[in-house]
């Protein structure tokens, strides 16, 4: 019989859906169309299609995973939570890399700086993106290979710190220690990402900040305004990744302590929809073309809505 806090975190999830796969499954087919018109992307067009399509998958995952665990944890085999687990360790694990491909590929167009280095970037960093995309995927496919088979052997061998710590023979502590390190693999695709992400938007937003100042010293203006919005923008964009980062490596962490039930799991996965669907949102009314395109969409929705009214 599931709990109220634990329907409270479904309904929450059920929400976050909803808004993630709209928001997301929006951005993928202006791209789409605008694919289809030029037969072109540029890069920037090419990270946030790969980033809406695997943000679109991981919030169908969660809200299965959600319903499996709720309605039908008893008969939620093993093997279906090992294969859930592997989709959300892959899906998870490339939208951490897209996100922070997109952070970088904003910070060399729109920041300002003279470093001989960071020029290189600036020059060089749009033709990589197609790489880079194929890259994430192939890199996300093999760390969540390997940390499927860590998880099978987790479950296998490790049990609670408890248990772990009473039992005091070599077996044991060589079990605890196994545990207790298996757990940085899990953590450590999420950290370079993290690292990249929190360098390129530290760079953006002082770049940001300080033209801002010396925009203002003249006169507030338009321009004024938009710096304003975009460090706004940037900076609840930060917010949302970095709690979402953190939220993963707790997950893990209670997951090992045997901590993690389903209320937990539930609530964990809302804060990680809650970065998707927020970041979708974001973008949408950053970005000028999807910005375009959502108001044309609300104004013909608007139209089709008066002859019933």
């Amino acid at each position: 019989m599931s709990t109220l806090f634990e329907l409270f975190g479904f309904i929450l999830l059920v929400i976050e859906t909803l808004i993630g796969m709209v928001g997301n499954g929006f951005i993928a087919i202006v791209n789409f169309i605008d694919w289809q018109r030029s037969r072109k992307l540029s890069p920037a067009d090419m990270i946030l299609s790969c980033l809406s399509l695997f943000r679109f998958a991981f919030h169908a995952f969660a809200i299965q995973n959600a319903i499996f665990l709720l309605f039908f944890i008893h008969t939620f085999l093993k093997k279906v939570h090992i294969a859930y687990s592997a989709l959300w360790l892959f899906v998870n694990c490339a939208n951490l890399w897209f996100a922070t491909w997109l952070s970088v590929l904003y910070c060399v167009k729109i920041a300002t700086f003279s470093h001989p280095l960071f020029l290189q970037m600036k020059r060089r960093f749009p033709g990589l993106v197609p790489w880079l995309l194929l890259g994430t995927v192939v890199f996300s496919a093999i760390t969540t290979t390997i940390e499927t088979i860590m998880t099978i052997r987790l479950m296998s061998e490790c049990k609670t710190i408890e248990s772990l710590l009473s039992n005091n023979t070599d077996s044991g502590m060589k079990t605890f220690n196994f545990c207790k390190y298996s757990t940085l693999l899990f953590v450590a695709p999420e950290f370079f990402p993290f690292l990249i992400f929190l360098f390129s938007s530290i760079l953006l937003l002082t770049s940001l900040w300080r033209h801002k100042n010396l925009l203002q010293n003249s006169a507030r203006d338009v321009s004024t305004e938009v710096h304003l919005n975009a460090i706004k923008a940037l900076a609840s964009f930060s917010i949302l990744y970095i709690s979402s980062f953190f939220v993963d490596i707790l997950q893990s962490y209670f997951s090992w302590m045997g901590m993690s039930g389903i209320g937990m799991n539930i609530w964990f996965t809302d804060v990680t929809a809650a970065y998707s669907s927020g970041h979708a949102i974001i973008l949408i009314f950053l970005n000028p073309k999807l910005k375009h395109e959502s108001l044309k969409m609300l104004r013909q929705l608007k139209c089709w809505m008066k002859p019933l009214s």
